[in-house]
């Protein structure tokens, strides 16, 4: 299981129609200093290497990525390969129906909140509850609105929240700097393995998938996702800022032996394999890993360099990407 698949069942049926009319707020980077990011792992097939950066998440919100090393390695590199995840689309029909942009807000919002309109404080076990409205009084004490969500959205809504407030932000500046230093070098092939999905029907096939996919979600599991968010947040949050920071100075090290979030044992992650689209997002887990390593595959039998992305958990897992890589025989050399 891997951590950047734990949204896929939301994107899969929420973000193209449902949630359309719902638009992104973009962080501002407060620029005060530069700082190298990881070094790069290198895989040989004799003088055929890859070059793979590793991105993770959150990271700090002031840093200024120092892209030099990555620079060199896209200056010679035959091929970039991205990482691995999934292209959704529907119908121009379904998606560009300005109806369809206040039904699906307005069931997005309805998916959101528990059954029957049910505050927090009724949901939750009540120590848990306590548990949030501490974190709540310590730095959202005037929201108001997420004490009417369920506990997957006040989750995902409590944690971004208080990563900003501690200065982390997502690696989305860092991804976008690396598609423009690679859409500058000429004549370097970009290989996407992005597994695409297609969504069949019609608004009102995709809203009763989506609305079967949130009904789906066992109660207690969902529980047990929103208090290991809690828990990270009570007692993980200096060891995140500090793990942001190695990753910023290059310290990869720093990352062995961690608990990655979308770990097998993962409650948020058992919650959606437990939900309808169990099937779905494990053969989209599946094609993706393997379109990546055949990418990799070729790449390594016919670019003398190629230059490739992951998430840094791949690294380290026991069955990651890096690992299979080494089962197939290549050299690695680790930063």
């Amino acid at each position: 299981m891997r951590t950047s698949w734990s949204w896929i069942a939301c994107v899969l049926l929420l973000l193209p129609v449902l949630a359309a009319g719902q638009q992104e707020e973009t962080e501002e980077i407060v620029v005060t200093g530069k700082l190298p990011g990881p070094g790069m792992w290198k895989v040989s097939n004799g003088e055929h290497a890859l070059w793979i950066f590793t991105v993770f998440s959150p990271v700090p919100r002031d840093m200024v990525w120092e892209s030099r090393r990555v620079d060199a390695v896209i200056a010679r590199a035959d091929e970039f390969i991205e990482m691995p995840g999934t292209d959704v689309s529907v119908s121009p029909l379904v998606l560009l129906n300005p109806i369809n942009y206040f039904r699906g807000y307005r069931l997005a919002k309805r998916l959101s909140r528990n059954p029957d309109d049910k505050p927090l404080k009724e949901v939750l076990p009540p120590e848990l509850y306590q548990r949030f409205e501490a974190l709540k009084a310590l730095y959202f004490p005037k929201d108001k609105d997420i004490e009417q969500l369920r506990p997957v959205s006040a989750g995902q809504n409590m944690v971004r929240e208080i990563q900003q407030q501690n200065g982390l932000m997502q690696n989305n500046d860092i991804m976008n700097r690396i598609k423009r230093l690679v859409g500058k070098k000429r004549g370097i092939r970009q290989t996407s393995t992005l597994v695409k999905v297609k969504l069949e029907g019609g608004y009102g096939t995709l809203a009763e998938r989506a609305e079967k996919l949130v009904n789906s979600l066992p109660s207690g599991q969902e529980t047990a996702c929103l208090e290991s968010q809690i828990h990270r947040m009570e007692s993980d949050l200096e060891e995140m800022k500090s793990r942001a920071i190695s990753w910023a100075q290059g310290y990869v090290r720093d990352f062995r032996n961690v608990r990655f979030r979308g770990d097998e044992d993962d409650p948020c992650l058992v919650m959606l394999m437990a939900s309808s689209e169990n099937q779905t997002i494990t053969e989209l887990m599946k094609q993706s890993q393997q379109q990546w390593l055949a990418a990799a595959d070729k790449a390594l039998a016919s670019n003398q360099t190629t230059f490739a992305v992951l998430n840094i958990s791949e690294m380290f897992r026991e069955n990651g990407l890096l690992a299979q890589l080494k089962a197939k025989g290549y050299e690695v050399k680790e930063p």
